[in-house]
């Protein structure tokens, strides 16, 4: 049980870092597709403002990919909260699920009841496989948030650990 847990506070490799995230953006992505469907924009914002959901995603596949050292861990530690809050946002304010209209409701008779046999008898409607985009948006920036702010320091590859940093003295 120890080695367990002393496994778990030690930081993964770069390799490790880069697959989590090539794996993550590709889950959120497949999310995006799969809900593309049934997803709509709220407001009546034009439909191209939900071309932009594919960012999140690309930006995922880009961190994990090319792996570029460009931010302080710091700086990073923002940049995923922001990118959090902002899926977050986004779910709850610009992208909403349309709502599949039932085409024929249960037949209900003069006393209130439904009868058992009918139920049987009422066709069903067969839709395609979707996901709510929406609340997975949500539920993956949540994911991001928590990242950002209590796992950062072990989500930062090797290139980003002390990017920037100059050294002044070498202690020996």
């Amino acid at each position: 049980m120890m080695n367990l847990v002393s496994k778990l506070a030690q930081k993964p490799t770069d390799k490790t870092i880069r697959i989590t995230r090539i794996v993550f953006a590709l889950i959120v992505l497949a999310t995006i597709l799969l809900g593309w469907s049934v997803t709509r924009t709220e407001f009546g914002l034009p439909i191209w403002v939900m071309y932009g959901l594919f960012a999140f995603p690309v930006i995922g596949l880009v961190r994990g990919i090319l792996d570029p050292g460009i931010f302080r861990k710091k700086i990073w530690k923002w940049t995923v909260f922001g990118l959090g809050i902002a899926m977050i946002l986004i779910s709850l304010f610009v992208i909403e699920d349309q709502a599949v209209i039932s085409l024929a409701p249960a037949r209900v008779s003069n006393t209130g009841s439904i009868n058992i046999a009918d139920i049987g008898t009422i066709p069903t409607i067969s839709v395609p496989f979707t996901l709510s985009t929406d609340n997975f948006f949500g539920f993956y920036g949540f994911i991001l948030v928590i990242m950002g702010v209590l796992l950062n320091s072990k989500n930062i590859t090797m290139k980003n650990e002390r990017y920037g940093e100059i050294v002044k003295k070498i202690r020996v």
